[in-house]
């Protein structure tokens, strides 16, 4: 299932949601964004993957969701007549667009704080804006040095391999004191990950907020967004 905020815009958003959450977002989040973005003159489309929210079937998780997010591009572009689709994705949202892009033929990428943990559960869970982000922190690197490291390795791996290979432009918003980008901006330093230093930008807010959720995150998430649409 999808919500369409029309707009006559042959540029259009397609916001995949992060975690289980539903297209809705954490505190509707998504949904406001996605009517101020439409107002500015941006169609936008945000879906419920199978087996999560509205959708029927059985939650995969992000790791299989590339049918999901080909098929929501195809009716996206149809039914807005888009020249373009811009894709945003949250935590394993983000995962999720770089993993299948290309299978979707999405023409630009926004990626917000990408998670590197394998799993139905992988993403952090937006109420960690409100709770204790560094326990989820310790709870991460735990699986990561125990009986989960393999999974994690091998996830990663695909990650920097299908950024590498992509052919379309790539955005990187990272929220500097949120544990899931700080992870993220860190495996951007290994070697794996090296041809991304001038292929990908990179763009950082001073937050501790893993989905933008203050005011001012907000603000500059919209404006990078637009930027992205305007190109």
């Amino acid at each position: 299932m999808g919500a369409l905020d029309a707009a006559s815009g042959q540029a259009g958003l397609l916001i995949v949601s992060g975690g289980n959450e539903v297209r809705a977002g954490p505190h509707r989040s998504m949904a406001l964004l996605a009517h101020r973005i439409a107002a500015a003159g941006f169609p936008v489309f945000r879906f419920d993957r199978r087996g999560v929210g509205d959708s029927s079937g059985i939650n995969q998780g992000f790791e299989n969701s590339g049918e999901d997010i080909a098929a929501a591009t195809k009716i996206f572009r149809q039914e807005a007549s888009l020249a373009r689709v811009v894709a945003f994705g949250n935590g394993d949202g983000a995962t999720a667009l770089a993993l299948f892009h290309a299978q979707a033929r999405i023409d630009s990428l926004l990626l917000a704080n990408p998670v590197t943990k394998s799993g139905i559960d992988a993403a952090a869970p937006e109420t960690a804006d409100q709770g204790d982000s560094r326990g989820w922190m310790r709870q991460v690197i735990g699986r990561i040095s125990g009986r989960r490291a393999d999974s994690e390795s091998t996830l990663v791996a695909r990650l920097a391999e299908a950024l590498t290979d992509a052919k379309i432009p790539i955005t990187l918003l990272l929220a500097t004191r949120d544990p899931v980008g700080a992870l993220f901006a860190d495996l951007l330093h290994r070697p794996a990950f090296a041809a991304l230093s001038t292929r990908v930008r990179r763009k950082q807010f001073n937050t501790d907020s893993h989905s933008f959720a203050g005011s001012a995150d907000k603000a500059w998430l919209y404006e990078r967004i637009l930027e992205a649409l305007a190109e």
